[in-house]
């Protein structure tokens, strides 16, 4: 059973077994270390290369021979949208610097009991890290699906080393904010 959270209306997500008072979880406010945090930044930024990879090899496996002539006569339509998906990458890089700030703001005025406020900034700063991180993402997708269908590799791989490192930008506007001193 879930323990309730009276300051946001919730569970907390981890659970506690009654009888012998044990709890299964991560304890209520911690804070990945930086170091994790690193890491996990650094698979959600792969995260679209790897899926770009995988489609490439189911699609290689599960396909039948016939569908590469089905990409190639779309080939010449796709791929003008899957350089459109190159600016998108950036502006999306954009929205998720704006998304970082505007969520960490949100995150702030949530009261968090036991937690000292460098805590809780903290705690902000890695929550709407996560969630701006996809921003830059979703066009890098798009561009994904575009080349399943029979778009050209290059604006697809473009759009790919724009998401990683518009993530990874995030990450490290995270972090030097975090670093300076109020």
């Amino acid at each position: 059973m879930a323990e309730a959270d009276h300051t946001t209306g919730g569970t907390s997500g981890h659970t506690t077994d009654h009888t012998f008072g044990h709890t299964f979880g991560p304890p209520t406010g911690q804070i990945p270390s930086q170091r994790r945090s690193w890491g996990l930044l650094g698979l959600i930024a792969l995260s679209t290369p790897m899926a770009l990879a995988v489609e490439s090899g189911m699609r290689r496996l599960l396909m039948p021979p016939d569908f590469e002539r089905v990409r190639a006569w779309l080939s010449p339509t796709l791929t003008p949208w899957a350089w459109a998906t190159v600016p998108l990458t950036v502006a999306a890089t954009g929205l998720g610097w704006w998304l970082v700030r505007v969520l960490a703001r949100r995150e702030l005025r949530v009261v968090r009991r036991g937690m000292t406020a460098e805590q809780a900034r903290r705690k902000a700063d890695f929550e709407a890290l996560m969630l701006a991180s996809s921003a830059p993402q979703v066009p890098a997708v798009a561009a994904t699906m575009l080349f399943m269908l029979g778009a050209s590799p290059t604006p697809v791989v473009v759009s790919m080393v724009l998401a990683t490192l518009g993530v990874l930008s995030l990450g490290v506007w995270v972090g030097r904010r975090e670093a300076a001193p109020d």
